[in-house]
């Protein structure tokens, strides 16, 4: 038996596109458009590679995985697109609830679509559920000792997605979600982060596979947990709030950042204040030293440590506030080319080890603003200020987007990168517009391998 639309959730809500403002639609094809230029860029990441290269050695089926050749089962595939998408650190931050949100929708939604075709409105619908459901659930759990909350909440995420693109009713998408408890908010994820393992780009995507699947044996009519939400051992014990509730306005799209840096976001503020100073004092043999300040608390203490490296290269350093800064001064730049080019660079680690990271602002669990100092060896004492860049004020435009577009497309080496930039730009276009089959063949046909 599969299930159907009988009672659907509420349209005019931020979880549904029809509910969403001019603005919020806006930043929803934004956020498409930016996952799939990072899915490309992830195609070129190593450790992605040999993901994919596991995933397929066990899961071959039908659904493509974009900027690939491979084909894999529906869950499998949206793995492999989540870790694509999260590879290099890159992807969207709810700079409140601190979750990334496309690494676990955009998977969800286009795997449930490869499955049984749905128009593109849906598409869209089970893109906006999946934001408003995991930043809410994120919000309203908080920090939990141990939790990634990407990790803990995405699979009731990817499962609403799911969902809402095959439109199962409310009372199938709470069974759904239901049958998410056994991946949710496991309080060892954050050990991942600790020891620098590059299990930290899987664990979005295994969520959505977890959903996906959920979403699935809820269409086949399998029953989850009534007491998913509210009961004993649910995600919020005791609360009265409903599936509707969480769907609700305000919009979290709001406070979903596109990060312009690929590193941990808690970073960014602390990058973009450097940029400032180093704009101003480019010389990295006149460093005397850097003292950056950040906020109390262990949030930040991730990103604060000393430099080490620890055998992970890449993770080290994108949680590494020191050596971020040490490569800004000695390479003139913080951006994938770094990343791509200059990994254990010897100049890079000596220019780190002059980097002092002081946790002395009011302690915050969530993105905060920063302040960074600089000493030269001719006596300048020089300090800029930052707020955390990339959302509110400082959301970036279209044409931001997409010079960071092009930016993933050519460290992908896509043919024509403007070419392929324009297309993505289409498909976010066209897509409210497409019926089922249309928009199935939409997706393939614009992110067909590089």
């Amino acid at each position: 038996m599969t299930r159907t639309v009988s009672t659907p959730v509420p349209t005019s809500t931020p979880g549904r596109w029809a509910g969403l403002t001019p603005k919020h639609r806006d930043q929803l094809l934004h956020l498409l458009v930016d996952a799939l230029g990072l899915a490309a860029a992830g195609a070129a990441n190593d450790d992605a590679r040999r993901v994919l290269g596991g995933l397929a050695a066990v899961s071959p089926g039908a659904v493509a995985v974009p900027w690939t050749d491979l084909r894999l089962a529906a869950p499998q595939a949206a793995t492999a697109l989540s870790t694509l998408i999260h590879a290099w650190d890159f992807d969207d931050t709810h700079d409140e609830a601190v979750v990334h949100t496309a690494a676990v929708v955009v998977p969800a939604a286009l795997a449930a679509l490869a499955t049984a075709p749905a128009p593109g409105e849906r598409v869209l619908d089970g893109l906006a559920t999946g934001v408003q459901l995991l930043s809410r659930l994120a919000r309203l759990t908080g920090p939990r000792h141990g939790v990634i909350r990407t990790a803990g909440l995405g699979a009731l995420a990817a499962a609403a997605t799911a969902a809402t693109v095959w439109g199962l009713d409310e009372a199938a998408t709470g069974d759904a979600l239901g049958l998410c408890l056994g991946a949710a908010l496991a309080p060892s994820t954050r050990q991942a982060v600790v020891d620098g393992s590059v299990a930290k780009r899987l664990q979005p995507g295994l969520a959505a596979a977890h959903g996906l699947t959920a979403a699935s044996l809820a269409r086949a009519g399998v029953a989850g947990p009534a007491g998913w939400l509210g009961g004993t051992f649910g995600v919020l014990p005791g609360s009265d709030l409903t599936l509707s509730d969480l769907l609700a306005g305000p919009a979290e799209l709001d406070a979903v950042a596109l990060k312009p840096y690929p590193a941990c976001r808690y970073t960014h503020a602390a990058l973009a204040a450097a940029e400032q100073l180093h704009a101003r004092r480019p010389g990295a043999d006149t460093v005397r030293r850097i003292v950056a300040h950040l906020p109390a608390g262990p949030a930040y203490e991730l990103v604060a440590r000393p430099w080490q490296d620890r055998g992970t290269p890449l993770v080290d350093v994108q949680f590494s506030l020191p050596w971020q800064l040490a490569a800004l001064w000695v390479t003139g730049r913080y951006d994938l080319g770094t990343l791509r080019r200059d990994l254990g660079r010897a100049d890079v680690a000596a220019a780190a080890a002059l980097v002092e990271v002081r946790q002395d602002l009011p302690e915050s669990a969530v993105m905060s603003g920063a302040r960074v100092e600089l000493e030269t060896t001719d006596g300048v004492h020089d300090v800029a200020e930052a707020a955390m860049p990339g959302a509110g004020a400082a959301r970036p435009d279209r044409d931001a987007v997409d010079r960071k577009l092009l930016g993933c497309l050519e460290v992908a080496a896509v043919p024509d990168a403007r070419a392929a930039a324009d297309r993505l730009w289409q498909l976010a276009a066209d897509l409210p517009g497409l019926d089922a089959a249309g928009a199935a063949a939409a997706v393939t046909d614009r992110t067909g391998p590089a």
